[in-house]
């Protein structure tokens, strides 16, 4: 299996776990292996999921997780859930919506 290179800021989908199919933002990278991830909304900036990179596929698509918010503060978990909701609806918008995410995970996992 491939390994993938992450960096921080970079948009993931979980393949695998009970997590399966969620959108989610890589915070920081931990080691080669492992990365912690936040969602905005179960996961978030305070306490992000660790995650191997091999359950995780990435997208070519990056958010700001460092810097200044829209509040212009620091980053919070509601410009993660913001940035992913636009990121996300772009994304499919320009696969045409040929799977679900479900169907995405479903493949997947088979």
């Amino acid at each position: 299996m491939k390994v993938q290179s992450a960096e921080e800021g970079r948009i993931a989908i979980v393949t695998r776990g009970h997590d399966c199919g969620t959108w989610c933002v890589v915070y920081r990278v931990v080691d080669e292996r492992y990365v912690l991830l936040s969602d905005g909304n179960l996961r978030s900036i305070q306490k992000p999921k660790k995650k191997q990179l091999k359950h995780l596929t990435l997208l070519p698509i990056s958010i700001p997780v460092r810097g200044k918010g829209m509040s212009g503060g620091p980053i919070q978990d509601s410009d993660i859930r913001k940035a992913l909701k636009e990121a996300k609806d772009a994304y499919l918008n320009r696969c045409n919506g040929i799977l679900t995410e479900k169907e995405e995970c479903a493949l997947v996992q088979k």
